[in-house]
């Protein structure tokens, strides 16, 4: 069989370029310094390319979605703290004005003073952004302004929704609390019922405690305590059903029923009536602003003075209830946090054992690389050359 000049030049190029392509390739792969850059160059190892460049991307997202969450509950626990400061000192001057007879009236109208600003910066705080124009606890609302006070009550504006950031494929974290059970879901009283003294009342007694001794045997309702005489009373529920009738006191014991006992103090008067109510919910604003009124009220006798102890005690227990609600809000605020960062640093070694197999599959070797080249370079070089002298062979330089 006859082999044409121009089948063996064919043969030699074919060589040529394919020698050529795999200088190119081994060049190209020293100054990116990735060994698979397109599928072509290895199709099972770009799949697990992709397959972990992928997880990486995820674990990049989760990052920045932690990092956002992560932003706002500190400023949440901030302001958190700021409201626990402002609960705080309310209720050390609701001890200080504790007694009536101790403080003039100015005193407790300049304590009320107080209290008002109280109310203002808690209201602040309420109101709290996120450094993006987002307020912390609006719910879902994020654009509207929670809360607004108007004619001395304070509306909130948001909702109750609750917004997520998912920080793993299987974990979301919750980045927000919304104000409504922040500063507005709060039991008043002692968080079971509340005591309350009838504005009607001539006598010089209030109570001074309020707990609940046997849980089990508590049942939720309302009660009303009547003074039959100065030393016997009835309780009866909200239908006119006696729990105990004619029942004797002295001046400083307790009255217990249903598993509850309250304290009290002073000296009342045939028809006075204490009403004993189950707990409901009141926001911090409320309860501020009682507090205020409290310290506003007229004190000229016995009667009156019993009223502004009996508020200035309520105030004491409710703000007492607002500084719990806020406590267990920010104590899951820092769970959260603590959340945050666990599963951050669960991401980071899953990243990085990511980017070590990714490495392995898509790294080069240099070192085998360059011998690869030399190798190529100097056979490639010698191709050349023999082809340029097959190219002057010619059955005329032997006649």
């Amino acid at each position: 069989m006859r082999v044409s000049s121009r089948s063996i030049q064919m043969q030699w190029l074919r060589v040529l370029t394919q020698q050529q392509a795999d200088v190119a390739r081994l060049q190209q792969q020293l100054g990116s310094g990735k060994r698979v850059s397109r599928a072509s160059d290895d199709p099972v190892g770009a799949a697990q390319i992709t397959l972990f460049q992928q997880g990486i991307d995820r674990l990049e997202t989760y990052a920045a979605n932690a990092d956002t969450a992560e932003r706002r509950l500190r400023l949440s626990e901030s302001s958190l703290n700021e409201a626990t400061d402002v609960l705080t000192r309310a209720r050390e001057l609701a001890v200080q004005a504790g007694g009536a007879s101790a403080l003039a009236p100015e005193a407790r109208l300049a304590i009320a003073n107080e209290v008002r600003e109280l109310v203002a910066s808690m209201v602040d705080i309420a109101n709290a952004q996120d450094g993006e124009g987002r307020y912390l606890y609006a719910g879902n609302r994020v654009q509207t302004r929670p809360f607004e006070e108007t004619l001395g009550t304070v509306v909130y504006a948001g909702d109750q929704g609750i917004r997520s950031q998912r920080i793993s494929d299987d974990r979301l974290i919750q980045e927000n609390d919304s104000g409504a059970d922040v500063f507005n879901a709060i039991r008043n009283g002692n968080g079971v019922y509340r005591v309350r003294t009838n504005a009607a009342n001539t006598g010089a007694m209030n109570f001074t405690s309020a707990s609940v001794v046997d849980p089990t045997a508590w049942v939720p309702g309302d009660y009303t305590i009547t003074f039959t005489t100065d030393s016997t009373y009835d309780i009866v529920d909200s239908e006119g059903t006696a729990i105990n009738t004619g029942v004797f006191y002295s001046p400083g014991s307790v009255i217990a029923f249903n598993g509850a006992i309250i304290g009290f103090e002073g000296e009342p008067l045939a028809g006075d009536e204490f009403s004993v109510g189950s707990s409901r919910n009141q926001d911090v604003f409320t309860t501020l602003n009682n507090f205020a009124s409290t310290l506003e009220s007229t004190v000229n006798d016995g009667a009156s003075r019993a009223q502004y102890q009996t508020g200035l005690n309520n105030a004491l227990l409710d703000l007492e209830q607002s500084l719990n609600n806020i406590n267990n809000v920010r104590s899951d605020v820092g769970a959260r946090l603590n959340v945050i960062d666990d599963q951050r640093a669960v991401n980071e070694e899953v990243g990085f054992q990511l980017q070590s197999s990714l490495s392995k599959i898509q790294d080069l070797d240099y070192a085998s690389a360059i011998s690869e080249l030399q190798l190529r370079l100097v056979s490639l070089e010698a191709a050349q050359q023999s082809f340029a002298r097959t190219q002057q062979t010619s059955l005329f330089n032997f006649i």
